[in-house]
């Protein structure tokens, strides 16, 4: 049995990995930082899409660990945007397009796969929690299974982020259902892990719970 850290580490294409932080961000840029740097260290090209908070906490942990982290950023292999500023290219109407989606944040895992050859690429996006946290859930959903097609199109793995609390007293369990129906993995806090058994995008038949750490 894996631990979440270990999944973290090994991730691999097409894994979808998420994490409900509620308000703990340490736990969050942490878990992020670990996931990143096992991408420096493979070679693979790396896209993060974070607010500006989290965005200059990650790259001053993955900075501080490894020495390689501002070439990798200006040789583009390192890619570093704005979760609220990206949304707004592909999102109409309140809900996000398809097309714009593509040539936006695809066009931006094409130039990666082009600097990178035939190692991985990491990402890591917050911009499903903004759409959460403004009570656009089923855009939220939608945006997660554009996010699946476009992991089969370019072989890479995702990891995400809901500023959530499952365990509150205002959660309810038919939304934890819908996020694991999007996600191959899900951390639930910092000591609950839930793993899908069911293939993305398709109704999770059973869950097993993981240790955190």
């Amino acid at each position: 049995m894996s631990s979440w850290s270990e999944l973290i580490r090994q991730a691999e294409p097409p894994e979808h990995l998420v994490q409900l932080y509620g308000r703990d961000d340490q736990l969050l840029t942490g878990n992020v930082t670990r996931y990143l740097l096992e991408g420096l260290k493979r070679g693979d090209g790396l896209l993060v899409i974070a607010t500006p908070e989290h965005r200059a906490a990650i790259v001053r942990q993955v900075g501080e660990a490894d020495a390689g982290t501002e070439a990798a950023i200006r040789g583009g292999r390192l890619v570093l945007l704005d979760a609220g500023e990206t949304l707004d290219r592909f999102v109409v109407d309140g809900a996000p397009d398809w097309e714009l989606f593509v040539k936006t944040v695809g066009g931006i895992c094409e130039e990666l796969r082009g600097r990178v050859g035939d190692r991985g690429i990491r990402a890591f996006g917050e911009m499903v929690g903004l759409l959460w946290m403004e009570g656009q859930y089923s855009a939220a959903i939608q945006l997660e299974e554009y996010w699946n097609r476009l992991l089969e199109k370019y072989a890479f793995c995702l990891f995400c982020a809901y500023p959530i609390d499952p365990f509150g007293g205002d959660f309810e369990s038919t939304k934890l259902q819908a996020l694991l129906g999007v996600h191959t993995h899900l951390l639930a806090g910092p000591r609950t892990m839930f793993s899908r058994v069911a293939p993305v995008r398709q109704p999770p038949t059973a869950a097993t719970i993981l240790p955190a750490s």
